[in-house]
């Protein structure tokens, strides 16, 4: 189209390109009042409205500009573009077809049909239209962006993210590509990376709901579900009953361990959705998580009824099988796994994480390397390697996990994550003043990450709840139920604060061939906390509340229903231990439920307990990441041992840390001869029995007792003697030996 200078058409383009539409769009409408047919003018015109979301109008004044120059190849590239924005995508394809048959070098026009052909799933025939725009000009962004999303289509990731990083790079103002490129770095386990260009893509388009959903997830990987929540929240306003910002906000619930909350935006999700598999897949995740594995497995069962080979189906289905205690199982969903995706993390670090559980660490360091291959700054990787490697760490691992600490924009969860393991890589080295001064950061970034997912603990609210218990289980309660449990002596409860030997403790007991270790059960907590319901979670207090007017009916139906779990999780052999550490708590309730079980409270010195959980990153226990709350908890618990010691209606057995390190042998028969069961060599073999540890003492039980463990507290007493103090152990005014506020022995056998 070649315009004389100085013309109103050459006015009016002048305006058009600088986007002043105001000021062009009458200029078009003069010539056309003196020149009807003039054949730019209706094109130009056309375009503006187009621009103005006219698309009708746009319609039928470029039909007239061709209809006066039909061999104009950009007009029918532009009433393709005019379809297009009113669904016609058949008439699109065609008008494309007739510019790029009078002009093959337009690439916006190729990409524009290729966007077309997309829409209308012709995904090969898209990237060849992307491919010959990138022919005539290797620099277009925007084709580089469509080719990048045909080759995630097809299951080429790193082909497309080639593309998608060079659409990027050629244009970082182009909000697609932005948001693309962050989604498929989410897609592939990368969130860290992916973050910086969502955020650039909701800049970009503030208007879209897809950049605000992006944003969203990359946050909820993340941890920083408060900002992710508030992004779906915002897509959601943008873009009313959307199945996938409502699947969204569901898996931001099921983040925040808020099941019921996760379980309705599911339920909402699936009736505007009900083919939606992945979003019943979640479903059956939540439901696994609250234990509710039966309605957890039909919604499996439907999903791979559909789709057999649905990859994030055999993933639920492994974490619940892990749940599940069914061990082999969940192995092979996860190799199966890695064969169709061996370039996800989170399935590498998973099947890593489960192997250190099953005894197998040289495998499970191979599965964590294979994470780094693809993602090499991975920390949770790379943490894990340094925390279970300690000093035996690469020093090119080191190295790569040290320069993390620096990276400014590592979110909080991985930043902890890295001082951790730094913190056990300086333990190991003897480096204890640094180490300390990576706990303290550690800790103090976990503290504000659970505070940030609502996860905040309050002293308070747990001394309530051990008031409610002194004063609910006394002597005449016991009196009153006495007879009303079950008579069986299958249960095994090992209960002590975490890190007092709880899991070593089990670990010789399950050596046993006539003992099933189940680990650490949430059985109890759930039992205790349904009280008085139909199945629902109640408050303590509602508990309580329960327990004061129970009946005898009552006790035998929660006894039953417990005894029909463990079944599940073991049906053959004679006993089954639970060592949740905070049974201790609901001694007083376990002894009306099973007054012939068998309860053992593991003791150590409570620095130690103190320092243990100062180095450990858990992922469950909220109080362990401020010296006031780690105070208060074992205040509180030393409290209510004392308590049980004076009212419990049935004996407990005490295992002292130290007593198993220094004399395993007779330790081991002591609990043994206590739990009716004879001595067995390979108890004393512990580290070599292949079961599941589910506890972040998994490393120390791998291996034949070791003594370094003794005493640790004195490595970090200038570091931690506040706390020491808060104990009662007030530094050289104590002898090294326990305290005498410690509890003494409970329930003498």
């Amino acid at each position: 189209m070649n315009v004389p200078s100085g013309t109103p058409l050459q006015q009016a383009i002048a305006h058009h390109q600088r986007g002043e539409l105001d000021q062009a769009i009458p200029i078009y409408q003069q010539i056309l009042s003196q020149h009807p047919n003039h054949a730019d003018a209706l094109h130009l015109l056309g375009l503006a409205s187009l621009q103005r979301r006219q698309p009708k109008q746009a319609i039928e004044l470029i039909k007239r500009a061709i209809a006066r120059t039909p061999s104009e190849a950009i007009y029918h590239g532009n009433l393709g573009e005019a379809y297009r924005a009113v669904g016609q995508l058949d008439r699109a394809a065609a008008c494309y077809q007739v510019a790029l048959r009078l002009k093959p070098e337009l690439a916006d026009v190729a990409t524009n049909f290729g966007l077309v052909l997309m829409r209308q799933g012709r995904t090969a025939q898209a990237a060849n239209l992307f491919r010959q725009a990138l022919q005539h000009q290797p620099d277009y962004a925007v084709a580089h962006n469509g080719l990048g999303n045909a080759y995630r289509q097809t299951g080429k990731i790193v082909e497309a993210l080639t593309h998608f990083r060079r659409a990027v790079e050629l244009s970082p103002q182009f909000g697609p590509a932005q948001t693309n490129l962050g989604q498929l770095l989410l897609d592939i386990g990368q969130p860290y990376e992916a973050l910086p260009h969502c955020r650039e893509g909701v800049r970009l388009q503030p208007d879209s709901a897809a950049a605000h959903n992006n944003l969203g997830n990359a946050l909820r990987r993340l941890g920083e579900l408060t900002e992710a929540k508030a992004c779906y929240t915002e897509a959601l306003r943008l873009a009313p009953n959307t199945p996938v910002i409502l699947d969204n906000l569901g898996q931001s619930m099921q983040a925040e361990r808020k099941y019921e909350e996760a379980v309705r935006w599911y339920e909402q999700a699936l009736q505007l959705e009900p083919k939606a598999l992945h979003i019943r897949t979640h479903l059956a995740e939540a439901l696994s998580e609250k234990q509710d594995f039966a309605a957890a497995e039909a919604q499996l069962k439907i999903v791979l009824e559909n789709l057999p080979d649905h990859p994030e189906a055999h993933f639920a289905l492994a974490r619940m099988r892990c749940e599940q205690g069914r061990i082999e199982e969940a192995l092979a969903e996860y190799r199966s796994l890695l064969q169709r995706q061996p370039h996800n993390v989170a399935v590498n670090q998973l099947l890593g994480d489960l192997l250190l559980e099953l005894n197998q660490p040289e495998e499970a360091v191979a599965c964590f390397r294979r994470s780094l291959v693809h993602n090499p700054t991975f920390a949770p990787a790379l943490a894990q390697l340094a925390t279970h490697l300690r000093d035996k760490m690469s020093p090119d691992e080191e190295e790569r996990l040290r320069r993390l600490i620096d990276e400014p924009q590592l979110p909080a969860p991985h930043r902890a994550a890295v001082h951790y393991g730094l913190a056990h890589l300086c333990d190991a080295r003897g480096e204890y003043e640094q180490a300390a001064q990576l706990l303290e950061r550690a800790n103090a970034l976990e503290l504000a990450v659970r505070n940030e997912r609502g996860q905040i603990y309050n002293p308070e609210v747990h001394a309530n709840f051990m008031d409610g218990m002194v004063q609910l289980f006394t002597p005449q309660l016991f009196a009153r139920t006495r007879g009303f449990g079950s008579d069986s002596e299958r249960p095994i409860f090992i209960v002590g604060l975490p890190r007092s030997g709880t899991t070593l403790l089990e670990q010789v007991i399950a050596s046993h061939s006539r003992v099933h270790g189940a680990g650490e059960l949430r059985l109890v907590r759930d039992l205790f906390e349904k009280l008085g319901t139909n199945g629902d979670f109640v408050s303590e207090e509602v508990a309580l509340e329960a327990l004061r007017v129970i009946d005898a009916d009552g006790v035998r139906r929660l006894a039953d229903s417990h005894l029909e779990q463990l079944r599940a999780i073991n049906a053959t052999t004679d006993r089954i231990t639970d060592k949740m550490p905070d049974n201790y708590m609901y001694l007083g309730f376990l002894a009306l439920l099973f007054p012939r079980a068998r309860f053992l409270y593991c003791r150590r010195d409570p620095r130690d307990i103190a320092v243990s959980c100062w180095i450990t990153q858990f992922r469950t226990i909220p109080w362990a990441n401020h010296p006031e709350h780690l105070a208060s908890r074992f205040a509180q618990h030393q409290r209510i041992m004392a308590h049980w010691q004076e009212v419990l209606p049935v004996p407990v057995l005490e295992v002292n840390y130290e007593d198993m390190v220094e004399d395993l042998e007779t330790v081991a028969q002591r609990a043994l001869d206590f739990c009716g069961l004879s001595f067995e060599p390979a108890c004393l073999e512990f580290h070599r029995t292949r079961r599941q540890v589910k506890t972040a003492s998994v490393s120390q039980v791998r291996q034949p007792i070791y003594r370094r463990s003794l005493a640790r507290w004195r490595n970090y007493e200038k570091s931690m003697q506040p706390l020491f103090t808060r104990l009662g152990f007030p530094g050289d005014a104590m002898s090294d030996s326990q305290s005498e506020e410690s509890p003494a022995e409970v329930g003498a056998v």
